[in-house]
C-alpha cells in the first residue's frame, strides 16, 4: 500500500465519525508549473522556515472525502514529533512519537501505526526538511499571499500528492491537501500559531490509558 493510501486512511478515519460541517477555507491543488527562479526561491525559503521551526502549537480543521469535519489542536516539535488532539471527536489522537505515527480510535479504543517515514507527515518531520529530495515537485502557485507547493513521490506519481500552502507575509503554514490515487481528498487547515513555548515529552508519548492528557 502506497504512503499517500496509508496516510490518508491514517487521517481520515476520525473524519467518519465527526459530524457534517461546512468545508473550511482549503489549500486548493496547485497547478503544474516549469521550475522557474520564483519557485526555487520560494521553496528555499519555506525550507528554512521549516528547518529553523522548534515548538509550535495552533487550532486544526481536518475535512475529509465526504465533508466530515473534525477539530482540535496541533502541537510541532521538531524534528520527528507532532500531535494532532481531538475536541471533535473527543478523545481521538494522531501522534508522531519519534519513530512511528500512531492512530488512536477512542471510541474504539484501538490504536493502528506506522513508520514515519512511510506517511507524507515526514517531509515535516525530517531533522533537514527538504522538499526536492526524495519527493517531486509537480505544481508550484504564488498567489494572493499564499504559496502552494504540490509534492509526490517521483516513484509513484500516480498514487497522489501532497499541495502543502504558506501564507507569504509573514511566512506561516496554512494547511495541506492530501490527494490519494483515486482522486479523494484530505484537507488540513490551521489557525492561530504560536511558536517556541516549552512542550512537555510526555505529550508525543502514546500510553492508551492516559491518551487524552495534555502537555504543560
Amino acid at each position: 500500500m502506497h504512503i499517500f493510501r496509508i496516510a490518508a486512511i491514517l487521517i481520515a478515519v476520525p473524519l467518519a465519525v465527526a459530524r457534517a460541517a461546512p468545508n473550511p477555507p482549503v489549500p486548493p491543488q496547485a497547478p503544474a508549473s516549469a521550475v522557474g527562479p520564483a519557485q526555487t526561491a520560494d521553496v528555499a525559503r519555506i525550507e528554512d522556515f521549516l528547518n529553523g521551526l522548534t515548538t509550535a502549537q495552533a487550532d486544526f480543521t481536518l475535512v475529509g472525502p465526504d465533508g466530515s469535519a473534525s477539530r482540535g489542536q496541533f502541537s510541532l516539535s521538531r524534528p520527528s514529533r507532532l500531535r494532532f488532539e481531538y475536541t471533535e471527536p473527543k478523545g481521538n489522537l494522531l501522534i508522531a512519537d519519534g519513530d512511528f505515527v500512531i492512530f488512536y480510535d477512542a471510541q474504539q479504543k484501538d490504536a493502528s501505526n506506522l513508520p514515519i517515514s512511510q506517511t507524507p507527515l515526514a517531509f515535516l518531520l525530517k531533522r533537514k526538511v527538504s522538499l526536492t529530495e526524495g519527493v517531486s515537485v509537480i505544481g508550484y502557485e504564488h498567489a494572493a499571499g499564499v504559496i502552494r507547493v504540490q509534492l509526490a513521490d517521483p516513484k509513484s506519481p500516480g498514487e497522489g500528492s501532497v499541495t502543502v500552502a504558506f501564507g507569504d507575509q509573514p511566512l506561516e503554514l496554512k494547511g495541506w491537501r492530501l490527494v490519494d490515487g483515486q482522486g479523494q481528498t484530505t484537507d488540513v487547515t490551521f489557525n492561530g500559531w504560536k511558536y517556541g513555548m516549552t512542550l512537555d515529552p510526555e505529550l508525543f508519548h502514546f500510553e492508551p490509558a492516559h491518551a487524552g492528557k495534555r502537555g504543560r
